[in-house]
């Protein structure tokens, strides 16, 4: 298992710290919407009712996990902290210390990266997780406002710490490890260039990812009514409850229709997955009238173009669906193939809204475009569970930060 501090977990002497141990493990490997007591009682070789003896109940136990995850990703953040005390000020060090702290967090400590991760969509759907969820801000925010002191750039800590979050949970998903590596070196390098006002430059590493992906991306197949409707179903399903919920007789009572019409037209769960993806896709990519909003902006229309951030119907629930097929694609070596498509073909939304607010006259590149996408994931994140107008002015809050140094000041 990944993270020694997760395996000591599992050594004390008390089942408790057995308990903790599997929920971590189970979070993962499989994710909240797979772990029962059941399961956890295979994993311990305790009896379930040792859970209500130590906890009270499974979602006390949850919480418990989260505080252990959080003391030992505390303990990570002092350790790198520790590691800085002659770090080069500057914001010239900042890219290749991002990348080596990103690159540590989801490969080194990929337990407690899957923990942080499962909060963030427990929140999202029950608000009994938002001290744990507002525990894991905190950490965070202190962590990155520590680094960016003591490269002596603090006005950048906000802005990179959403990054940080956007870009690490991309980088959990795994493709070919050396490419991957060296594309989130040069996502990286490129937000040292926007900090300090210009654009990434070329990205060839991520332009040969990229490539690669478009060839292995399926054709889509043409769907009749029916097998569209199973389609919705079953990203409805991803959205709610996960991708664990994805099976045909959920989705089949999902879309209103029998267990063997979904089976006929969808034979495996794989399929119904797909079908899933491609939805929870088109939801993502703007309508075409958006789009064509997008690409006639005038260059006066920056703050017009961040009010639309988050504005289409239904933008949140397929954000948080996306997210939980990007953790299926982490989990399931199977998904490799979606796991190279969700971390290299995203962007084109965040293209058109960049160039529409820094103007016409600086071409936007793919590169500039993955770090707008993933600065965009960090904000889904880290506000997810938020108050819709809360959430929103955060989001623009921190946009405007972030184009302010990307103009130049």
């Amino acid at each position: 298992m990944s993270g020694q501090g997760i395996a000591a977990a599992g050594k004390g002497s008390g089942s408790a710290e057995k308990w903790i141990a599997a929920v971590l493990s189970a979070w993962e490997v499989s994710g909240q919407a797979a772990v029962s007591a059941r399961g956890l009682a295979q994993a311990t070789g305790l009896p379930a009712s040792s859970i209500y003896h130590h906890f009270g109940d499974l979602e006390r136990l949850y919480v418990c996990a989260h505080e252990h995850a959080q003391a030992l990703a505390a303990e990570w953040c002092g350790a790198r902290l520790d590691q800085l005390a002659d770090v080069p000020g500057g914001a010239e060090s900042l890219p290749a210390l991002l990348a080596a702290l990103i690159d540590d967090w989801c490969e080194g400590q990929r337990g407690l990266a899957f923990a942080w991760r499962e909060c963030q969509l427990l929140v999202a759907r029950d608000p009994r997780y938002g001290p744990a969820a507002q525990r894991w801000r905190t950490l965070w925010a202190g962590f990155w406002r520590h680094v960016c002191d003591r490269l002596g750039i603090p006005g950048t800590a906000t802005i990179t710490e959403r990054l940080f979050d956007g870009e690490s949970f991309l980088h959990m998903m795994r493709w070919r490890r050396s490419v991957d590596r060296a594309a989130l070196d040069e996502l990286c390098r490129g937000w040292g260039n926007w900090l300090g006002g210009t654009l990434a430059g070329p990205s060839p590493w991520r332009d040969m990812a990229r490539g690669c992906a478009q060839r292995s991306a399926p054709l889509p197949e043409a769907r009749d009514e029916t097998a569209e409707r199973i389609a919705e179903a079953a990203a409805a399903i991803v959205a709610l409850g996960g991708v664990a919920g994805v099976t045909h007789r959920a989705v089949a009572a999902g879309a209103g229709l029998t267990l063997g019409v979904v089976s006929h037209k969808f034979r495996t769960s794989a399929e119904l997955l797909g079908s899933a993806f491609e939805v929870i896709y088109r939801h993502n990519v703007p309508a075409g009238e958006l789009e064509a909003e997008l690409a006639a902006a005038t260059d006066g229309d920056g703050r017009a173009m961040l009010d639309r951030l988050g504005e289409r119907p239904g933008a949140e629930a397929f954000r948080l669906a996306t997210s939980e097929l990007m953790m299926a694609a982490m989990r399931d070596p199977a998904l490799a193939p979606f796991a190279a498509q969700l971390r290299y073909l995203r962007g084109r939304t965040s293209r058109l809204f960049l160039q529409a607010m820094i103007g016409r006259d600086r071409p936007v590149g793919a590169l500039d475009a993955a770090i707008f996408s993933s600065f965009a994931i960090g904000q889904g994140n880290a506000h997810r569970g938020l108050p819709d107008d809360e959430r929103q002015a955060a989001s623009l809050a921190e946009t405007e930060a972030l184009l302010s140094f990307l103009r130049g000041g």
